[in-house]
């Protein structure tokens, strides 16, 4: 009887502490499509392959290809797998310090709404440009293929570069003493789309345009500003531990 008992405890611990999980939450994004800037109304088309801009696109492409098989190479297939817990590993090095899901609830919550309103805010763009990728242009497999797809005409703009700009736009306003370094891995996490082959340059390009985009229009939401400053308020509080 006191065995039941204790497992009975120790289960219901357990299922306690998962029910606290920031990462078993779910989420939101802070705007849906209906109201989301129409991204398709301020860039401009892609270069057609018969456009000297897209001389860029090409050499770009064979670039990536040319560094896939060095440590580059790896990283950039770990940054196709992005989330917000991914987010918060990726710019741990920038920000000096270890951001996880346990220690950092609160920004947690804000790169997984942020990554939700990137969906949201490109998705009219996507549609409406409908570009081929480098992949499924020159038919070639790319370093990620289990994302791959004959019918994913999405390419442009970058929606990984635009979530990924996005969330440093807002961890450099919560930690502007580290604005370069965070910055500079938001650019990286968008070159790795030309790297893998997932993207061209022109795709990554504008994917930060449109995240720039998003970022002022957020400004205007009140549940994004509160749930800014909650997040200010945990990094600071633990940058004073």
């Amino acid at each position: 009887m006191k065995r039941f008992v204790l497992i009975s405890v120790m289960v219901v611990s357990v299922l306690s502490l998962m029910a606290q999980d920031v990462r078993n939450e779910e989420f939101t994004p802070f705007y849906t499509k209906d109201v989301a800037p129409r991204m398709e109304m301020v860039i401009p088309e892609p270069p057609a392959l018969t456009d000297s801009r897209f001389f860029d696109d090409w050499t770009q492409y064979q670039w990536g290809k040319s560094i896939r098989d060095t440590d580059r190479g790896e990283l950039a297939i770990a940054d196709a797998g992005i989330s917000a817990e991914y987010f918060m590993k990726r710019f741990s090095e920038a920000v000096e310090r270890q951001l996880t899901p346990d220690e950092y609830p609160h920004l947690y919550r804000l790169f997984a709404r942020l990554h939700l309103t990137e969906q949201q805010g490109g998705a009219s763009a996507k549609a409406y440009f409908h570009r081929v990728r480098p992949y499924q242009q020159y038919k070639e497999p790319t370093s990620v293929p289990q994302h791959e797809s004959p019918t994913d005409f999405s390419s442009y703009p970058s929606g990984h570069t635009h979530a990924s700009w996005l969330v440093g736009l807002a961890l450099a306003a919560i930690d502007p003493a580290h604005t370069e370094a965070i910055m500079k891995t938001a650019y990286e996490l968008g070159q790795s789309r030309v790297i893998v082959g997932f993207h061209y340059q022109s795709d990554v390009d504008m994917g930060r345009v449109v995240g720039s985009i998003t970022f002022a229009r957020l400004q205007s939401e009140p549940e994004y500003q509160k749930m800014m400053e909650k997040a200010r308020k945990e990094y600071q509080k633990k940058e004073k531990q």
